[in-house]
């Protein structure tokens, strides 16, 4: 895992949830980063599930914007 490539992204959320998401990642014993990556990993499962399997190659990385 630590061999893959790493993407960095900027979400922007307003600042209640990021309150929220905050203490939930404490509660939950993980970093910010590490709650946010369980939380995406959960959703992509969940959606493989009912969707079937995602093929990483068919996704379009969008431009980045300056």
């Amino acid at each position: 895992d630590s061999m893959k490539n790493k993407v960095t992204f900027e979400v922007r959320i307003d600042e209640e949830l990021y309150r929220k998401l905050l203490v939930a990642s404490e509660k939950e014993g993980r970093s910010l980063n590490n709650q946010m990556l369980h939380l995406i990993r959960t959703n992509i499962a969940y959606f493989e599930r009912c969707h079937g399997k995602i093929d990483p190659a068919k996704a379009v990385i969008p431009e980045k914007e300056d």
